[in-house]
């Protein structure tokens, strides 16, 4: 595939600034949350009920765009969501989700925390955090700092919550911010489309995964 084709209703890939930034010694891939209590059936959301179809199809896409992304020789970062009683505040513990009584979400050392589908290569980051912003107390801004590359590249579960906090936090940090849009997931389509109007609208730009392979394939 040469070139990037255009997606129709999201950002223009063919625009002459995005081009420049979505270059392979540019970007940066970021992974949310791609962890068994958010994904499998078997986990807090899948024990609870939650509709896992829309999570299930972004997760087939960020494997293929993982792959795609390693090729291009892109660095991956890989963010997840550790908790326990060390970093769970009263205020944590009165969130909706945590009142399923199906367990803890992602607990410190459990089979709900590890990655669901996915294994990071050796060479790439995995980063921890303890609340929904891949930002927030981790050590996410030296990882980036020391790539120094201006663009990040965003993907996981879910789209509205971990993901797009994590978008809005890297644009207020001057990131140029991409999100690719079938490789996020939530529970309903709502939220996944209000989370995709709102990095559209207010913090990045929106594109599908083979319009971000191909821009780096066209220019690696």
């Amino acid at each position: 595939m040469s070139g990037c084709p255009y997606l129709g209703g999201m950002t223009n890939p063919q625009d002459p600034q995005l081009r420049e930034l979505l270059t392979p010694d540019r970007s940066v891939l970021l992974v949310v949350d791609v962890q068994n209590d958010f994904c499998h059936l078997d986990g807090v959301f899948g024990r609870a009920g939650v509709d896992l179809g829309m999570i299930h199809a972004a997760v087939d896409r960020i494997l293929w765009l993982v792959e795609a992304t390693r090729r291009a020789r892109v660095p991956v970062v890989w963010i997840k969501t550790h908790h326990d009683r060390w970093t769970n505040s009263p205020m944590w513990l009165t969130r909706e989700m945590r009142n399923t009584g199906k367990g803890e979400i992602c607990a410190t050392g459990s089979w709900g925390a590890e990655f669901f589908r996915a294994e990071p290569a050796p060479d790439e980051r995995v980063v921890v955090k303890h609340r929904y912003s891949g930002f927030f107390g981790t050590s996410l801004c030296v990882v980036l700092g020391a790539l120094a590359r201006p663009t990040l590249v965003a993907c996981g579960v879910t789209s509205n919550v971990c993901v797009e906090t994590t978008v809005r936090d890297a644009f207020m940090r001057d990131y140029h911010v991409v999100l690719a849009e079938d490789c996020a997931g939530a529970p309903r389509k709502e939220e996944h489309e209000g989370a995709v109007y709102n990095v559209r609208t207010y913090f990045g730009r929106v594109l599908g995964s083979e319009a971000i392979a191909a821009c780096w394939s066209a220019t690696a």
